[in-house]
């Protein structure tokens, strides 16, 4: 149980539920709720009717459950074993089961827990109830919404607050006897822990000197028989802690029959029964575990419960995660869509203007390039006239504007045409000058021919 977890310790009575809950911190122990219910019995003991009004007064508890079993549905013994680990220890108490119990083993529900050990043995209390009682008290828990965590018994609860109340001699022999509504129970111990507990029985009608008297024969009894087990000891005291006026015919019974002083204190001074078995439940966390009654099986079907809830987290878990990978990504994309469809439209918005822009742009250059005389016709012509050498004619001038100049002539002599040529290419005018070809006439009857093409700066080649 971790700190911070929730227990309810429950105790059903004929006409009574109790119940406390409590948390466990870091700090300590802080009990949330403590409370009790009366409960209507009608002639007719109506099972339904008593767990409906259980119900309507704790509903299905606080947190983890621990169902307490009165003390008189119980076997249990103290023995001392071997020092061993809890394995160990399981087997050597279904053997000592054996010894003691009147039903085979397989009938039982069986639970132990170690009250001290020494280096050499381990003081162990063995509890051993009738599965049939268990699942009993089990099925009732499941009419109010939930099986029990944990099934401890009543006297155990008793010990823990008289322990806690300082009522436990730390040494020698001492006998405590709790009466209360529902009967009697005899707690024995030697040297500050107990080598018996049992239950004493309940009243059942009879009347309060039958009742007593057979009180004090038990507890008579009990106290002759424990030498054979514990060894001879010194006439232990009794304490008769109980509620109410102090009963002084049972102290007076008590005394004539068992033949040692007897003394009484209140359990009004004290918490609760269901408080103790909650606090005790709370302080063997770090320690060797408490009685535990409940059935294997609910315990297997607890831990199936919890895989699938386990598994049902995870799978939940992992389906939260795709929907949300899902969903980022789908707004991712619907966001992007957006952001592209306000590119579009803004690229649309842009291209009536840029169309503008680029047109006049065009104009303009065209407009500087018709300004620009550099390389009008005239300037070509007269550059070209000037590189023209002797001998060589012009036949043919055809000018495109920032374009080309085709030129067509003839020369006496082709070396001329040559020169032209070079002349030409070296002008810092023109960006380039072709020679398209040479001809003459067969014979030599006619002047050689020439064809030129010549790239003005701003135009493209042909």
């Amino acid at each position: 149980m971790s700190t911070q977890d929730t227990i309810t310790a429950v105790l059903l009575r004929k006409d009574r539920v109790e119940w406390t809950s409590a948390r466990y911190r870091k700090s300590g122990v802080e009990v949330v709720d403590r409370n009790t219910a009366d409960l209507e019995i009608t002639e007719q003991d109506n099972t339904a009717d008593r767990t409906s009004q259980i119900k309507a007064a704790i509903g299905s508890g606080k947190g983890e459950i621990t169902a307490i079993l009165h003390t008189d549905q119980v076997l249990l013994r103290i023995v001392d074993l071997p020092a061993a680990d809890l394995d160990e220890l399981q087997g050597m108490v279904e053997l000592q089961v054996d010894k003691f119990s009147p039903f085979p083993i397989e009938h039982m529900a069986v639970s132990f827990e170690v009250l001290g050990t020494t280096d050499t043995d381990s003081r162990v209390l063995i509890a051993a109830c009738k599965r049939d009682a268990v699942q009993h008290l089990g099925d009732l828990f499941l009419e109010l919404g939930r099986l029990p965590d944990r099934i401890d018994v009543a006297i155990a609860g008793w010990w823990h607050l008289i322990e806690s109340a300082g009522g436990i001699e730390p040494s020698g022999r001492h006998g405590l006897i709790l009466l209360d509504e529902t009967g009697a129970e005899l707690i024995i111990t030697q040297d500050g822990l107990p080598v018996l507990l049992r239950s004493l029985g309940s009243q059942a009608g009879a009347s309060d000197e039958e009742y007593y008297a057979e009180l004090a024969e038990e507890a008579g009894y009990t106290l002759t028989s424990l030498e054979s087990e514990w060894g001879a000891h010194a006439t232990p005291d009794l304490t008769v802690w109980h509620s109410g006026p102090e009963p002084e015919a049972l102290l007076q019974v008590l005394q004539s029959e068992c033949e040692v002083a007897v003394h009484s204190r209140q359990l009004d001074n004290i918490p609760a029964l269901s408080e103790g078995v909650v606090l005790r439940t709370g302080s063997g966390e770090d320690e060797m575990p408490r009685l535990d009654l409940c059935l294997p099986e609910w315990k297997e079907e607890a831990a199936a419960r919890a895989g699938q809830r386990r598994l049902l987290t995870f799978v939940t878990s992992l389906l939260l995660i795709w929907f949300l990978l899902v969903a980022g990504f789908l707004t991712y994309a619907n966001v992007d869509r957006t952001r592209m469809e306000r590119l579009r439209i803004a690229v649309a918005g842009l291209e009536e203007p840029a169309e503008a822009a680029s047109a006049l742009s065009r104009r303009v250059a065209s407009l500087e390039q018709y300004a620009d005389r550099t390389h009008s016709a005239l300037e070509v012509l007269r550059e070209i006239t000037v590189l023209l050498p002797d001998g060589v004619e012009l036949n043919s001038f055809t000018f495109r504007k920032a374009g080309t100049v085709n030129l067509r002539g003839e020369s006496r002599r082709a070396p001329a045409i040559y020169d032209f040529l070079d002349a030409m290419q070296g002008s810092e005018l023109f960006r380039e000058v072709t020679l398209e070809g040479v001809t003459q006439a067969p014979g030599g009857r006619r002047n050689p021919e020439f064809r030129m093409t010549v790239h003005l700066p701003g135009g493209d080649p042909e």
